[in-house]
């Protein structure tokens, strides 16, 4: 998936490095913010939180570097401060913190509850259509917000475009369902810079297969939960 992503960045003209520039000016990172005089790139894979004598220590994967001193989110603008907060950083993913509005990508919506989730879906995927069905059956309670990504391919990548600049998005939605975006009218004009975005958000969210859903809570479930509303009310 993150390899499919890669490969319509780079068909979008993107480099990762573009990808880090967008973003890091929008994280108030950009050259000029911060004086940045060298890099090492350390042979670190992972990193563990790790609490000892009431201090939080950053340990690496093999034990060989010990970090001491505070982790910054730069996805939320904060401080991760307990190991409490280090578990919701490790394992949820908050939308709303990160003050993204998910309309502005390549997105279809199903209901309109009160509660959000985000699910990442290709085209092409089988499995993605159950998902947006089971949505179908739960938009009273629920709003999903479905990022529409080309992970399996190029004929993916052609079909998510179709998506982003669709004459309207109701009629998109329905054309996704029916699997006939082939046809789907499209704009005469179609600034896809958001479409670009929408790549570099999956993949700097490390979206790496499809379905992939985040609950209202930020709880994430790589493929399709089989018990939908169980599974988004933790019950699952």
């Amino acid at each position: 998936m993150r390899k499919q992503i890669l490969n319509a960045i780079a068909i979008a003209g993107l480099s990762l490095s573009t990808i880090t520039g967008a973003h890091a000016v929008e994280l108030d990172l950009a050259p000029g913010k911060n004086k940045l005089d060298a890099i090492v790139e350390l042979p670190i894979k992972k990193v563990r939180a790790v609490e000892a004598n009431g201090e939080i220590l950053f340990l690496s994967e093999n034990g060989r570097f010990v970090l001491r001193g505070q982790l910054y989110d730069v996805w939320y603008k904060d401080t991760v401060d307990t190991m409490k907060e280090m578990e919701d950083t490790a394992t949820r993913i908050h939308f709303d913190r990160m003050g993204a509005d998910l309309d502005d990508y390549n997105t279809l919506s199903i209901g309109d509850g009160e509660k959000q989730v985000v699910a990442f879906v290709d085209p092409q995927c089988p499995v993605c259509h159950k998902l947006m069905k089971d949505a179908e059956k739960l938009g009273d309670d629920y709003t999903f917000k479905f990022v529409v990504v080309p992970a399996l391919g190029e004929k993916s990548n052609e079909l998510a475009r179709k998506v982003f600049c669709a004459k309207d998005r109701e009629d998109a939605l329905e054309a996704y369902m029916s699997q006939d975006l082939e046809t789907l009218p499209q704009k005469t004009s179609c600034d896809t810079a958001q479409y670009d975005m929408t790549l570099m958000m999956a993949t700097l969210l490390d979206v790496q297969g499809v379905p992939f859903v985040v609950a209202p809570d930020g709880r994430m479930s790589k493929g399709r939960p089989s018990e939908l509303e169980n599974w988004l009310e933790g019950k699952q």
